[in-house]
Parts: C-alpha cells; sequence; structure tokens
C-alpha cells in the first residue's frame, strides 16, 4: 500500500518526526485506520457484484469495471501523486487525502449513474493512493530498522481487518439494504478515521520533494522489476478470483455465504499481515515470499473441490488469506531491502505493482466469468500465480549464479 527522495523508511529519524520508543505503539496502529477505511472500499466490492449489476442492468464481467479502474487508478496515482505532493506536511497530507477518499466514496453510494461510480471510484483511489504509503512509511519511520516488518504488518492489518469487520459488514447492509449502503459504510469508516488523526499526534514531518523520475528510480534496478514483477502476478491471480466470490459462491452457499467467506479470508489475512511482517523480519524475505506464494496458489486450487463444503470452504479460504497478506509483507519487505537508498520509494511502487495485479485480475476475472462463466476462475488464478513465483524464483537463481 509515498516516495521521496530522502528515505524516510530508513533507521535515520527524519526531521521533524518523533523519536521512536515506547510511546510509539499507539501512533503506528492509528495509521492503519486509514488502511481499515480504503481497504473495505477496495475488498466489499467482491461481495456486491451480483446485485450492482442486476440494479444498473450491467453484466457482472462490466460490473466488476469498479474494482479494476479503482484499482487502476490506485496505480498510478502513488507515484505521480506523491511526487506532486513532495514537500508537504505529513500529517496535512494523511488527513486530507483519508478526507477526499471518504467524500469521494460517498459519491459512489450516491452514483445515479455507472458513469458516476465509475468516476468517484477513480478519484477515491487516487486519494488512497496517496494515503496508504505515507501512512506505511510514516509507521516504518517511529520504530527501529528492526521493527520495521513488525511495524509494515500493523499498517497492512488495517486492511486485512477491513476483511474481517468492514466488508462482511458492507456486504451484510447490502443485502438488507442495496450495495450503494456498502459504499457509504466505507465512508463513514473514513470519515471516523479523519477524526482520529485530528485529534492523534501521527505523522508528524514533511515529506521529502522527489520527482517523478526520482520515485522511479528503483526501476532501474533489475532485482526490484522482477520482484515488482511476481508482486503484479501473485496479487492478478488472487484478485481474479477474490472479486467474484460473490458469483462463485452465490448457487452453493446462499445470500449469506459471501460475507461469510470475506470474514474467513479476513481473518486469516489478519494473521498473515500480522506475522507474514515479523516472519520476514526472522526468516528472510526470500524464503517467505515462496512459502506463501505457494499456498496462496495451492489454496486457490482446491477452491473448486470446496466450494460446496461449508467448514472446508472456510479453512481453504481462511488459509488463502493468510499466505496472501503474507506474501504481500514479505514482498513489501523484500524491495525496502532491494531499494537501498530509495526504500520508502520501492515501497510505494510496490503498493503500485499490488494494485496493478489488483486491475488485471479483476479484468481477466469479468472476462472468464462472462464468456464462460465463474468455473475456471481457479485456473486464471493458478496460472498467474505459479507464473509469479517463478519470475520471483528466476531472480534467486540469477543472485546464486
Amino acid at each position: 500500500m509515498a516516495g521521496r527522495s530522502v528515505d524516510a523508511a530508513a533507521p535515520a529519524r527524519a526531521v521533524g518526526a518523533p523519536e521512536r520508543g515506547r510511546g510509539t505503539a499507539t501512533p503506528v496502529a492509528v495509521l492503519g485506520i486509514g488502511a481499515f477505511a480504503t481497504g473495505t472500499d477496495l475488498f466489499v466490492v467482491a461481495g456486491v457484484l451480483p446485485g450492482l449489476a442486476d440494479d444498473l442492468g450491467l453484466t457482472v464481467g462490466t460490473a466488476g469495471l469498479t474494482g479494476t479502474v479503482s484499482a487502476a487508478a490506485y496505480a498510478v496515482g502513488g507515484p505521480v501523486l506523491g511526487a506532486a505532493l513532495g514537500a508537504r506536511p505529513r500529517r496535512r497530507v494523511l488527513i486530507g487525502s483519508l478526507a477526499s477518499f471518504g467524500a469521494c466514496t460517498a459519491i459512489a453510494a450516491a452514483a445515479p449513474t455507472f458513469a458516476v461510480l465509475l468516476v468517484a471510484r477513480v478519484l477515491g483511489a487516487l486519494a488512497a493512493s496517496v494515503h496508504v504509503p505515507v501512512a506505511a512509511a510514516a509507521a516504518v519511520a517511529a520504530v527501529p530498522a528492526r521493527s520495521r516488518g513488525r511495524a509494515l504488518g500493523v499498517v497492512l492489518g488495517g486492511a486485512s481487518a477491513a476483511m474481517v469487520l468492514g466488508a462482511p459488514l458492507g456486504v451484510l447492509l447490502a443485502g438488507l439494504l442495496s450495495w450503494r449502503a456498502a459504499f457509504g459504510l466505507a465512508a463513514v469508516f473514513a470519515a471516523g478515521g479523519v477524526v482520529v488523526l485530528l485529534c492523534g499526534d501521527v505523522g508528524s514531518g514533511r515529506l521529502p520533494p522527489s520527482t517523478l523520475s526520482e520515485r522511479l528510480r528503483p526501476v532501474r534496478r533489475p532485482a526490484v522489476v522482477v520482484t515488482l514483477g511476481a508482486t503484479v502476478l501473485v496479487m492478478a491471480g488472487s484478485n481474479g478470483v477474490y472479486s467474484y466470490l460473490g458469483v462463485l459462491l452465490d448457487p452453493v452457499a446462499g445470500p449469506a455465504g459471501p460475507g461469510l467467506v470475506m470474514a474467513a479470508f479476513g481473518l486469516g489475512g489478519a494473521a498473515g499481515a500480522r506475522w507474514g511482517g515479523i516472519l520476514a523480519d526472522r526468516l528472510g524475505d526470500r524464503r517467505l515470499v515462496l512459502l506463501a506464494g505457494g499456498a496462496l496458489t495451492a489454496a486457490v486450487a482446491a477452491l473448486p473441490l470446496v466450494a460446496s463444503t461449508g467448514g472446508a470452504l472456510l479453512v481453504v479460504v481462511a488459509g488463502w488469506g493468510t499466505a496472501a497478506w503474507a506474501f504481500t509483507a514479505a514482498q513489501q519487505h523484500r524491495v525496502l531491502r532491494l531499494g537501498g537508498d530509495a526504500a520508502s520509494v520501492s515501497l510505494a511502487l510496490n503498493s503500485a505493482a499490488t494494485h496493478v495485479g489488483f486491475a488485471v485480475g479483476a479484468l481477466l476475472g469479468g472476462l472468464v466469468v462472462d464468456t464462460a462463466g465463474p468455473g475456471p476462475l481457479a485456473l486464471l488464478g493458478v496460472a498467474l500465480g505459479s507464473a509469479g513465483l517463478i519470475l520471483h524464483r528466476s531472480l534467486d537463481l540469477e543472485v546464486r549464479s
């Protein structure tokens, strides 16, 4: 999920940043609130697509563009807007971007047409693309270097918590009221996050100025490019299936099925985000990427086998969520290391790569659903995930040779 020419993620304390110590735990936790709000908006789409499509007279694949365009906007907005906002006070950027996201999400909830909905989703994603990387970099800057993985895990935990609480609650409201209520809920969460940030003492200091070319500097390193490519492919494989859970499970799980499955995914994701950061610190990111990515792909492959089994389905989906978020934490850790003196810039690029994967997965998944139904979605996920792991492994082999 804020690139800058001065590395805010480095061990040295940024100008104006608070001293690290025992008092940093609460500020780091507060920085996860924005990820919770934006995560609710991102992940709730999968559970409301059938209702949204029916209400607006669309195919499910076309309705899935609500996820595709927002993920694509997030990917582009992170580097571009981050460069434009260089040297701004970090606290002001955190609050302003989350407030803008909330306003755009409220507009999406009230959108009279699909076109208005898409525009609101794009603008909201642009705001989120500023907020989340800045929050992640601020969290990393608030802790010692040895705890960077844990700090990233806390911010990522805000997004995974959105799948445990926010997205399932949004799906429930959508079932009781309308898909619009789900987006309205995300807007309420964002408003609450703005209030907490206004009352808290987080994100002191300024964003060091940087140009777009400086923010893209890490892509000159082949190892970073390969790592980002692996992120795109594995996340595309996962999200190509996740985006259409509402369609995939509706015939066998009933109206409450997607929300319950999302909660299981989110519970696993919360564990993966938390322990993924810790394990990346202890085991090394290279090994964890392979383990988590392999487990993710295996879980997606098993999904059709357990889709109608109730308890087994929830276990597999929880494992899928754990692996997906452990993979994300490991890749964040990996680009921090490979980025060198541009580590925080690499964080923003990996966040962008994650959302490129989300966009590609949602787009390809929509094409599969519209042309062949939801059945082949798992094959799509396995193919993309396996390609990402092969790419990751190729980098390891090149380094060892």
